[in-house]
């Protein structure tokens, strides 16, 4: 008993048969929703089978009868070939459809479930993980396991009962014979099982590999005006050629891997078929078998070996595709921010106060952005941000917006946690306008419209009208409807950024979050554009983020932030009169607007 536990245990380690346990299980759960077509499956397998023990019958008698000249009982027979042709085509047709039905259906539910999870996704996660390695797991790697959902699965549960139903008619052929070349069979599948674990682990490294030049390719065509202006072309291109050469040796690993195991199978196979042959002929000459006999076992001898070297093959497609799965479990693992996808929530009109209180945060690299920060914004006040890069002006708006939480301290809203409301409802209260805006492959309307589902052509136009885009989109042949390019190539940055105004005018909340929304204008539209703005702050609780000093000296509090901590907090007067670090900074930066001023006006003369 010991010596069996021992053997078992080896053989699992040898198989990997834990580690397979999750990436089972995950294929299951999606299997299982289409498991009529899965059992269709299993139905006509089981009268595959029948048919081709039956082909040998079939095989068998017509061989036997010609030679005594039965030509009634051929007859027969052959109308009974025309039958078995005609079920063996219905059979093959619905294999194929209901195959492939079965895998499109759960590639299609796990691309579906994947997404909505990514989507869900925590800001910290986005911040570790390129998004072309996520674009890998949902093109790359659900192409991949095809070897896991579809008729493969299946297939081996056939071979084995078509290898059992095969010995069995054989053994009543000549069970002697049957014996002799079944001996042959467990050592093709011996080494189909090691072939399938090394199959397995080279599987694993081309994934990884073809993740990685999924993550180079989104960084080349989304950087292409970076590479020209740097020529860094041939670099590019040689850096791409080193990860296709290192795709091509694991690639070539992989088909020398195959080859020698098809090597293996293949003689296994005509090893048997030349042992069934010259036994079977001996057993002819000396009257044990009947020919008609020798050509029905010869023919379904490859039913009895193939099996267990065709098993083998399907193993190392089987692993090779719960490589790929393993990827997938690992997605479905990462936490989320929220059980579900948050739904449009309308929020109160009122515009509410705000407050960071004892605000203790950092990004995990054990040092600390806010260490007990406290923050008043409230109701209805326009609080600017201003200060060096790294004191935490990003870092708060990543709070307010709760892309994470405080390890220490509340964020509260008319004095409630937001810790008590749910991420769509907290998210709900707020518009946001970032300092590099993003615009969705489509049209401007559509990007316009993302503010608020179910906008009517009427509110986008109002809101473009406030954000002073209007007339230059009434000016565009296309209009509303004129594509703005990938990430809004086609549109200047001022273009793209009043866009992204419209879009939270649109969205008509209560709290504004704006990261310097008017840095990509120029002169004349910024001043058209701060009015929209101030037009839209009133009765709203702001928050502004501002690089140019002069667009925030309305601002009810200007906030000067350094390394995590207030040094300077008032109305703009106030703090140039104290002329501390804001005054430094204000008059630092009409310095150099004058010098950038003289320099435009002497190179245009």
């Amino acid at each position: 008993m010991n010596i069996l536990s021992k053997l078992l245990s080896r053989l699992k380690k040898l198989l990997e048969i834990g580690e397979m346990r999750e990436p089972i299980k995950l294929i299951y759960s999606y299997m299982k929703r289409y498991k009529s077509l899965y059992i269709e499956l299993f139905i006509f397998m089981i009268i595959g089978i029948a048919l081709t023990i039956s082909y040998t019958w079939f095989l068998k008698q017509i061989t036997d009868s010609a030679l005594i000249g039965d030509v009634a009982t051929i007859k027969q027979l052959i109308l009974m070939g025309v039958l078995f042709i005609l079920i063996n085509g219905i059979i093959n047709y619905r294999v194929l459809v209901a195959g492939a039905s079965a895998i499109h259906q759960v590639k299609r539910d796990l691309k579906n479930d994947l997404l909505h999870r990514m989507l869900r996704f925590p800001a910290s996660h986005y911040n570790k993980h390129h998004s072309g390695q996520m674009v890998s797991h949902l093109t790359n790697d659900i192409n991949g396991m095809d070897g896991a959902i579809g008729t493969n699965v299946l297939e081996m549960i056939r071979l084995p009962l078509m290898a059992i139903a095969a010995f069995i008619y054989l053994a009543t052929i000549n069970l002697e014979l049957t014996l002799i070349c079944i001996m042959i069979g467990p050592l093709a599948a011996i080494s189909g099982a090691i072939f399938g674990k090394l199959l397995r682990r080279r599987s694993r490294e081309i994934q990884g590999l073809l993740s990685r030049i999924q993550v180079f390719l989104n960084d080349t065509f989304s950087a292409h005006t970076v590479i020209r202006s740097f020529l860094m072309q041939k670099k590019v291109h040689k850096t791409y050629n080193s990860h296709n050469e290192s795709l091509l040796k694991l690639e070539m690993g992989m088909a020398k891997l195959r080859g020698w195991f098809q090597v293996g199978s293949g003689a296994a196979g005509t090893v048997a078929f030349f042992m069934s042959m010259g036994l079977g002929a001996l057993y002819v000459a000396d009257g044990r078998m009947s020919v008609g006999a020798l050509l029905a076992f010869v023919s379904l001898m490859q039913y009895l070996i193939s099996p267990m070297t065709g098993m083998a093959s399907l193993w190392g497609s089987f692993q090779r595709s719960l490589a790929v799965v393993e990827r997938l479990v690992e997605v479905l693992r990462t936490s989320t921010e929220t059980n579900e996808l948050p739904s449009p929530v309308k929020p109160a009109s009122q515009a509410p106060s705000l407050s960071f209180e004892r605000i203790t945060f950092g990004y995990g690299d054990g040092s600390h952005v806010f260490d007990q920060f406290n923050l008043e914004v409230p109701s209805g006040s326009v609080v600017a941000l201003v200060g060096p890069s790294g004191s935490g002006k990003s870092t708060l708006f990543n709070l307010a917006l709760g892309f994470y939480s405080p390890e220490q301290g509340n964020l509260r809203m008319d004095g409630k946690d937001v810790a008590a409301l749910s991420l769509e409802e907290w998210r709900s209260h707020m518009a946001y306008v970032p300092q590099d805006t993003y615009l969705f492959t489509g049209s401007i309307g559509d990007n316009i419209a993302c503010g608020r589902e179910g906008a009517s052509q009427e509110d986008i136009k109002e809101a473009a009208k406030a954000a002073g885009i209007h007339r230059f989109i009434e000016s565009l042949p296309g209009g509303y409807q004129t594509e703005v390019g990938e990430r809004g190539i086609k549109l200047s940055g001022g273009q793209r950024q009043r866009i992204a105004i419209a879009r939270a005018i649109l969205k008509d909340a209560p709290i504004l979050l704006l990261d310097e929304a008017t840095s990509a204008l120029d002169s004349e539209t910024e001043q058209e554009v701060q009015d929209a703005l101030e037009r839209l702050m009133k009765n709203r609780t702001t928050l502004v983020i501002a690089h140019r000093l002069s667009t925030i000296k309305h601002a009810d509090t200007i906030v000067v932030l350094d390394k995590g901590r207030i040094s300077e907090q008032g109305g703009h007067h106030q703090l140039m009169e104290s002329k501390g670090v804001y005054y430094r900074l204000f008059n630092l930066q009409y310095r150099q607007q004058d010098l950038g001023e003289g320099l435009r006006l002497t190179a245009n003369s």
